[in-house]
């Protein structure tokens, strides 16, 4: 403070005290002015902190990704059940009083129960009672084996074939009958004119067809008579009962094949020409073959698929010194389960976009169906299972992509 000043001393101090006010109350306010924002920026900082750790963030609009959510299914289907003799003695009990095939279908069961829909070839009639069984040529076989099927986590099951008749029409009775009981459902054969044999099941809300003819039949002229019986190959009437099927509501339709020349891989110009034909219509999506024993061919034709041959699944050829088959290469011991993804497309229309399989071979020695590359097979020679892997990918390879991991 200056002592010369010409203002008085009083003055001077109250001036410097209002002075020194104002600065404290300048302060004061700054001060306050910082802790509020602090806090406001606190609370918000503390507000999307909570937002985040309990997922709370903004509602979003999911009408338009529901709508264009797309409808699926996927579908496994496997080769031909076959149970000659020896396969039914294994599955008989000590006492010989019953059969059980079930653990025949274990290592690959779980790719059944994975699938929305799961097909089988069952080309033995089965008994009603196990009274009068009888195996090649004629087969009449154990009524386990249904049980077994279904068992193995399959809902459905192709039954045309060049066997259907071997027990008669009783056998066609005692066949649908004992699939009927486990809740697997059966085509190819009818009991009678009003029944049809187009089986209908459903998947993720979406229906499927599936049909089942026979271009073969033993002892026996087709078509049948009467011509409902068995279901024969008949193109025009097969495109009717796919068009029916369409109008009851089927968006998916398939049809089973028991045809060709057997043991052979190639496929006929017979063959070549039914598929073609049959994809060509708009009312099938896919066609399914067996008989041939062997996998065989695939065509891909149309944007569909026609896996003409599925080869062996389960039976005892090519045979052993209690009954060799001559005939029957290596590749009978071989087969495979297809696996497709099919979805919609924005036409409505459902089309298989992912067409793989799983190679099978049958240990004769247990008569278990072995996942090759996925099953347990430590006490197996690897050779043998290379070869029948690498036997069944030179058939279908590349049109159908091998699976190395099991379905999720």
């Amino acid at each position: 403070m200056n002592p010369n000043s010409p203002i008085p001393i009083n003055e001077r101090r109250t001036v410097w005290g209002i002075s020194q006010l104002i600065i404290l109350g300048s302060i004061l306010v700054l001060v306050l002015s910082f802790r509020s924002s602090g806090a406001e920026i606190e609370n918000q900082t503390t507000e999307i902190a909570s937002s985040v750790e309990t997922d709370e963030l903004p509602p979003t609009d999911t009408t338009q990704s529901e709508e264009n959510s797309v409808r699926s299914f996927t579908l496994a289907a496997s080769g031909e059940i076959l149970v000659h003799e020896f396969v039914a003695d294994a599955a008989r009990s000590s006492d010989g009083a019953s059969w059980n095939f079930e653990y025949m279908f274990d290592s690959v069961k779980q790719v059944f129960e994975s699938a929305d829909l799961s097909l089988c070839h069952l080309e033995t009639p089965l008994s009603n009672d196990n009274s009068e069984l009888s195996y090649y040529p004629n087969f009449e076989v154990p009524y386990q084996l249904a049980d077994a099927i279904s068992s193995a986590q399959y809902d459905g099951c192709s039954v045309a074939s060049n066997h259907s008749l071997d027990a008669g029409t009783i056998g066609v009775t005692n066949t649908l009958n004992q699939l009927n009981r486990v809740g697997v459902q059966a085509t190819g054969m009818s009991l009678s004119a009003e029944e049809t044999s187009t089986s209908f099941f459903e998947a993720e809300g979406i229906s499927i067809a599936h049909l089942s003819v026979t271009d073969v039949l033993n002892n026996a002229e087709l078509p049948t008579d009467p011509v409902w019986l068995i279901a024969d190959l008949d193109i025009k009437r097969i495109v009717s009962d796919a068009e029916q099927a369409r109008l009851e509501g089927a968006d998916f339709i398939v049809v089973s094949i028991h045809w060709g020349e057997e043991y052979i891989s190639t496929l006929s110009t017979h063959q070549e020409e039914t598929v073609i034909e049959l994809l060509d219509s708009e009312y099938i999506d896919l066609v399914l073959g067996h008989g041939t024993h062997v996998p065989q061919t695939v065509i891909f034709h149309n944007q569909k698929y026609g896996i003409a041959g599925l080869g062996n699944f389960l039976s005892n050829q090519p045979g052993d010194e209690r009954r060799r088959c001559n005939q029957c290469p290596p590749a009978t011991q071989d087969g495979m389960i297809v696996w497709l993804e099919i979805e919609e497309n924005e036409n409505g229309r459902f089309f298989v976009v992912e067409a793989s399989y799983y190679p099978t071979w049958v240990d004769r020695s247990t008569y278990e169906i072995i996942l090759l590359g996925l099953s347990d097979t430590s006490e197996l020679d690897s050779e043998t299972l290379s070869a029948s892997a690498n036997r069944t990918a030179e058939v279908v390879e590349p049109i159908l992509s091998r699976s190395n991991s099991l379905p999720k």
